[in-house]
């Protein structure tokens, strides 16, 4: 064990270390981008899909490898596409897999879309946090469709990275196909090209929106604090006034149901509150059990008054699917802001 982790050799060639601090894995086979090499990166290919692509529309893999100045056939059965010395990266995403396919999870709920990274190359995450690159994202939902649905560029939002062999798993915001549906949605019904419209009538109605979503949100709140008895989920703190009601699947990726459900809600203290919704604690399904994230040492954990034995009061009925997806997609993922590019190359 050197000063900054284990080593842990696969073979001559290729060697990793975990992390004390982070407890991220750092593939030490990575060579570290030269920044004068990625300056000099060219945003030609990049600056033709921007001004080309249509969000919402379908392509296919001929359309894309036309688009990308490549041959066909180097686009076949590719989840990732780059070109050399240019500063794009495609994702070709294919939510239903083949049987003889990698078993990849990959996963969209509104504009986050969750995605398992290649096995070896990692083309994606030895880069997609340089600033360097666009990211354009196409998913095709089902085998038998021919073509790909254009969702626009991404940006990653957080990641958690593991050793070569597993993928890793990056959450990406599809900030360009959010702003799209937001205004489809906005201006639903109405023909902003129409002469006869004013600017008062072509503007959403942004004023009655906000007020119809605070009431919803002090029902939310009313609904999920008489569900959980008016005390902490946890601590059993009975002060309504110092206790948030904490979304359990997020608001951002909840359906409009599970935005307004209470089975879908914790009442805690806010640093419970704080530390659940960073994905660095979460609460196992069945049980109630808590589960701590690698992302805090044991001594943070100790100096907040927070350890293995902490578990929910209980896990009302319903709560248990919420709970299960919070595992899944929120629970130790790392921010992608805050995540060191050591981590992934050195």
């Amino acid at each position: 064990m050197g000063p900054y982790g284990e080593y842990i050799t696969h073979d001559s060639h290729h060697k990793e270390r975990k992390d004390v601090l982070s407890g991220l894995y750092i593939d030490e086979s990575f060579k570290a981008a030269d920044p004068r090499s990625m300056s000099r990166l060219s945003t030609r290919i990049s600056n033709k899909l921007i001004n080309t692509l249509l969000i919402d529309e379908q392509y296919t893999i001929e359309d894309i490898a036309r688009l990308l100045e490549i041959e066909y056939s180097a686009a076949l059965r590719k989840g990732v596409l780059n070109r050399s010395e240019e500063n794009v990266i495609v994702l070709l995403i294919n939510l239903e897999k083949r049987k003889d396919a990698t078993p990849y999870v990959d996963h969209i709920d509104n504009d986050v879309l969750y995605w398992e990274g290649q096995l070896k190359n990692r083309f994606v995450e030895k880069n997609m946090n340089s600033g360097e690159y666009e990211i354009f994202v196409f998913i095709r939902h089902t085998l038998s469709e021919r073509s790909y649905k254009y969702y626009g560029r991404a940006l990653p939002i957080a990641s958690i990275y593991n050793p070569p062999g597993t993928p890793c798993k990056t959450k990406f915001s599809l900030y360009e196909y959010a702003q799209t549906v937001a205004f489809r949605d906005a201006f639903s019904g109405i023909d902003i090209f129409d002469p006869n419209i004013t600017n008062e009538e072509a503007q959403p109605t942004t004023r009655i929106a906000s007020v119809e979503q605070r009431k919803v949100q002090q029902q939310y709140r009313r609904q999920s604090l008489q569900l959980w008895n008016n005390r902490c989920a946890v601590l059993g703190i009975e002060q309504p006034k110092i206790l948030i009601a904490s979304h359990i699947k997020p608001w951002r990726v909840s359906n409009s149901f599970e935005r307004i459900d209470a089975k879908n809600s914790l009442i805690l203290s806010p640093v419970y509150d704080k530390l659940f919704d960073l994905g660095m604690i979460t609460f196992n399904s069945s049980n109630g059990n808590i589960k701590l994230s690698t992302q805090l040492s044991a001594n943070d954990f100790d100096r907040l008054g927070i350890d293995d034995t902490k578990k929910l009061i209980s896990v009302p009925s319903g709560t248990e699917r919420y709970l299960e997806y919070h595992d899944t997609y929120v629970f130790d993922f790392a921010p992608c802001i805050e995540t060191e590019l050591k981590s992934l190359i050195s």
